[in-house]
């Protein structure tokens, strides 16, 4: 008669009985995969009060921009191409970029016309934003923006509202809403670089209806080219000529 093998202590039969638990992040993009337009609200609130905190302080203006670019976590990487995150063919993207700069300018135009060259024109705080960022060094501050404005704040902005939210948006209600509710969403989170700190009510008046139709105009790029870098590169360029008009013109 054969002896059984020894029975393995309770505690080691509860570990292999166990369930494994999904990581929080595997949950988080269980989530999101499953209710995409809920988790992609739920991620636009949180950046969306960060980043509006942040007109009150810089360290909180910094965060904002690191949290817009983590929402990038709540897609797996076999999901990034969907989200925008690859390269289009050239002539699309050139003629959007030109189409965004029309629109930038139209902006840009109507805010002087309407409120002038003064304090109540939200253009002319663009270049007072990175003053005084290293001491006795106006030349570290204009390197500051350029980067800024022309890199950083493009990629990491476009990657989440033309790329993660667009899309999160786009697979439920389709292109037209993921458009319209992007450039929506995009204009509300200025209010957190523009007319808050010091408040002005002309300042915001003038800066929502302009970042919306901005907002549309790189949607529509979005739309035809199926690229967040795209957006990204668009957003860069007409940036920085948006900023030297506002220096020059102003």
């Amino acid at each position: 008669m054969t002896t059984p093998p020894p029975s393995p202590p309770p505690s080691v039969r509860s570990c292999a009985q166990s369930p494994v638990r999904p990581s929080a992040l595997a949950r988080l993009r269980r989530h999101h995969a499953a209710f995409p337009v809920t988790s992609a609200a739920a991620l636009f609130a949180v950046l969306a009060a960060v980043r509006v905190a942040g007109a009150f302080t810089v360290p909180v203006m910094v965060l904002s921009v690191a949290l817009s670019a983590a929402v990038l976590v709540v897609l797996p990487r076999a999901d990034w191409a969907g989200a925008g995150l690859r390269r289009c063919a050239p002539l699309p993207a050139v003629l959007g970029t030109a189409l965004v700069a029309v629109v930038y300018a139209q902006t840009f135009l109507a805010t002087r016309d309407a409120f002038g060259d003064g304090d109540d024109n939200w253009n002319t705080w663009m270049p007072r934003l990175f003053e005084g960022t290293v001491p006795g060094a106006p030349w570290a501050d204009v390197v500051a923006m350029v980067l800024a404005l022309g890199v950083l704040v493009p990629l990491v902005e476009e990657v989440c509202y033309r790329g993660v939210l667009y899309r999160a948006v786009e697979v439920r209600w389709g292109g037209y809403a993921a458009v319209v509710s992007t450039a929506a969403g995009w204009a509300a989170v200025h209010v957190g670089d523009y007319g808050l700190n010091p408040f002005n009510w002309k300042v915001l008046c003038g800066l929502l209806p302009s970042v919306f139709l901005m907002g549309l105009a790189l949607g529509f790029l979005r739309a035809v080219t199926g690229s967040a870098l795209a957006c990204a590169a668009a957003q860069g360029v007409c940036n920085l000529l948006l900023l030297g008009a506002a220096a020059a013109w102003l």
